[in-house]
């Protein structure tokens, strides 16, 4: 007997073909979240070629991002269109980085403080340029993660604070470097070790011990750079 085919089915194993989540922010249980909002919006993108009327930006900070970060590894490669924007009020919603057929997309949270919205859309963008060399999710967040951060900071401001290689980290330093570089001390600390200024071991013990172990007089570096 003669299969019929499906046209509904025939488009949505079409969609699924050119349709992927690249990086899903957060944990596991994050990922049903984003991949349904993603799923969501290119479906509306596809029969209306119309975003969400909620995207609260779109194209101008994430391309001002590729430029900083494809003048900082040529290895980067983006489509020529990307969507990219802010959902307010998604419950559950952590940030992603995607592909719709040749679409770059990336999706954040509007409730992101600062700090971490500037940060994650450098994080996610990178992935974008890079997916054509790391097919593992894994390999693809660690590696757009030690690609933004060198985009982020750079390696003579690091230095300043990590020259002498040190191995603990009271709350006066980790909240003075978060301050200097408007950053997470975490994801400095991280650019820390991929100049090699710190260990792994360190940033192991730096992870589990949070309280100040020694106090100590700083001198905070003086550089040209904005807060």
């Amino acid at each position: 007997m003669k299969r019929r085919s499906n046209p509904n089915q025939l488009q949505i194993d079409f969609l699924a073909a050119f349709r992927r989540i690249l990086i899903s922010l957060g944990s596991p249980e994050n990922l049903p979240v984003n991949e349904s909002l993603f799923m969501r919006m290119t479906d509306q993108w596809e029969s209306t070629r119309v975003l969400p009327s909620d995207l609260l930006f779109t194209k101008s900070p994430v391309e001002a991002v590729v430029f900083r970060l494809q003048k900082t590894d040529e290895r980067l490669r983006f489509p020529t269109e990307l969507m990219a924007g802010e959902i307010r009020g998604e419950q559950g919603l952590t940030g992603f980085s995607a592909k719709f057929r040749e679409q770059g997309w990336v999706i954040m949270p509007s409730e992101l403080s600062a700090m971490y919205k500037n940060l994650f859309l450098n994080i996610l963008s990178a992935s974008i340029g890079l997916e054509y060399l790391y097919p593992s999710r894994l390999e693809l967040l660690a590696e757009a993660e030690r690609v933004a951060l060198a985009a982020m900071l750079p390696e003579d401001e690091v230095r300043k604070f990590f020259g002498l290689r040190l191995s603990k980290f009271p709350e006066s330093f980790r909240s003075e470097v978060a301050n200097y570089f408007n950053l997470p001390f975490d994801y400095v600390l991280k650019r820390a070790n991929h100049l090699g200024l710190v260990s792994e071991q360190v940033i192991e013990e730096a992870r589990s011990n949070t309280q100040p172990l020694r106090t100590t007089t700083l001198r905070r570096p003086q550089s040209s750079r904005a807060a």
